[in-house]
């Protein structure tokens, strides 16, 4: 049965909803009395007002967070159409192959709609109708959780975390546990990154195509690598005056939240039924891919980040090889204008505009692709606005790039001096406790040190010679001694043996 919903029924009404084999259809509607009676007062004061003019004020009114629960409850209702359009006729056939069913999709779609704070927290208003944007809000949401959520679910308590991004663990905290404090959730958060980032980015053997638990020196590392981040941790908590994180001594306790981590994750987004964790894990363990350390586009959870960055390269390949250049050097060595000049023989006005023509060009390919998969066309004012962000994505992923040559170097040849430089960057020791620890003598260390140094910038010069076809000049050597700086201050010692 269909129903045409009145105006009044839009906004004060809900389905419900019955389920024959796998078919889901709308039985009646249930009216919601206060959302009518509210509705009401306002049609009153706006007879000739459209749905769409409604909708919009309960929006703006969400965004100011003035809303009471009314408004939040009269945009899902509004929005009951909507997911039940796109369970039974997108949803259910993008879903089937993970078995989602039309029931299974129109209740996670009606958990979305029941939060129209985060479905239109950056809706503007004027591109497109709130419908329109909802359905691809919650499109995209309920993709998200289906997905995460089975691929989560296949792998046992040491392999899981690869899979489980920050989102879904936080929403699982706060639903299935105990855990409530902002202080007990961070420390989890941190737990399983630490985990992720030292663990499994170190590429463990598996045993029978399984993943082992850690051994009690990865553990320890693991503990070490947590102790070293909890400061920026803590200066989040400091923002409201919440308990900071302690330093963790017994590397036990990290093990504890990792396999409470796992099992409130999977109570959160597993079905019983589907999971056989002994049956398939080594089928799907044996098939997944460790992911690089240094493939920042893989280690990105964001998904909006990674179809961003994904329409940015695709453009960015069309460029000529000597605006790619430009915009290496430019955002991944912070080479500035009047320098490139020296090296391509060009102008500095004729550099500028070069690159400014190619971040129009990443930007109008943005365009396209919000149009093709949002229906919304950016007006030139959005198009503006987001420009710098654009630019802050694209220097830290060309950084990330420059970033990884110099680790693949210093993993090689000057590997043995991977512990002094832990101690001296990583852990931040003082040159003469850096000389204790290693029993060597001060000068020792600062000349290995300076070493280092210059060997990486000499490597990274020689690599953009290289693989670039590009030779920086002496004037250059300070700006790229200054780079290798920032690096060894914030590389990765603890994923490193």
């Amino acid at each position: 049965m269909i129903f045409n919903r009145d105006i009044k029924a839009k906004f004060s009404t809900f389905f419900n909803i019955e389920e024959k084999s796998n078919k889901l259809g709308i039985t009646n509607l249930q009216t919601v009395p206060k959302l009518a009676k509210n509705f009401d007062s306002i049609l009153q004061l706006y007879p000739e007002a459209n749905e769409e003019y409604f909708a919009k004020n309960f929006v703006k009114e969400v965004q100011n967070k003035h809303q009471n629960r009314l408004e939040k409850e009269h945009l899902s209702a509004y929005l009951e159409e909507s997911c039940f359009w796109l369970a039974t006729q997108e949803l259910n056939q993008q879903l089937a192959p993970i078995k989602w069913q039309e029931l299974d999709c129109f209740q996670e779609a009606r958990k979305i709609a029941a939060q129209p704070n985060k479905i239109f927290s950056t809706y503007n208003f004027t591109d497109t109708s709130v419908i329109t944007w909802a359905k691809q809000q919650i499109k995209h949401k309920v993709r998200q959780t289906a997905y995460v959520g089975k691929e989560f679910c296949k792998y046992a308590t040491w392999s899981a975390p690869k899979y489980l991004t920050e989102k879904i663990l936080r929403e699982a905290l706060h639903a299935k546990s105990k855990i409530k404090t902002k202080k007990e959730i961070e420390s989890c958060v941190l737990a399983v990154k630490s985990y992720k980032e030292v663990y499994r980015s170190n590429q463990p053997e598996k045993i029978a195509g399984k993943l082992p638990e850690p051994n009690q020196k990865q553990w320890e590392d693991i503990k070490n690598y947590y102790n070293q981040q909890r400061s920026r941790y803590n200066n989040k908590l400091s923002s409201d005056d919440s308990e900071h994180l302690e330093l963790i001594i017994n590397f036990q306790e990290i093990r504890d939240k990792i396999i409470t981590c796992v099992k409130v994750v999977r109570d959160y987004c597993c079905i019983a039924e589907d999971v056989d964790i002994k049956a398939t894990e080594i089928i799907a363990d044996s098939k997944a891919e460790i992911i690089p350390v240094n493939d920042r586009e893989a280690e990105i959870e964001d998904a909006n980040k990674q179809q961003i960055i994904s329409v940015c390269l695709s453009e960015f390949s069309k460029l000529t090889p000597e605006c790619q250049k430009l915009m290496q050097l430019s955002y991944g060595l912070n080479i500035s204008q009047m320098e490139m000049k020296e090296i391509f023989g060009l102008d500095q006005y004729k550099i500028s505009r070069k690159i400014k023509g190619c971040e129009q060009k990443l930007l109008k390919a943005l365009v396209k692709w919000c149009k093709e998969n949002f229906e919304i066309t950016p007006n030139e004012g959005i198009i503006k606005e987001r420009s710098q962000p654009l630019k802050d994505l694209l220097k830290e992923y060309f950084q990330q790039q420059f970033y990884g040559v110099l680790q693949k170097n210093l993993l090689g040849p000057r590997k043995e001096k991977i512990m002094m430089l832990r101690l001296f960057y990583g852990q931040r020791l003082k040159l003469e406790n850096v000389a204790e620890k290693l029993n060597v003598s001060q000068e020792t260390v600062a000349g290995e040190i300076e070493m280092v140094q210059q060997n990486l910038q000499i490597f990274l010069q020689q690599w953009v010679k290289e693989k670039m076809d590009v030779c920086l000049p002496i004037s250059i050597n300070k700006r790229i001694a200054n780079f290798v700086e920032k690096w060894l201050q914030i590389a990765p010692y603890a994923m490193w043996h």
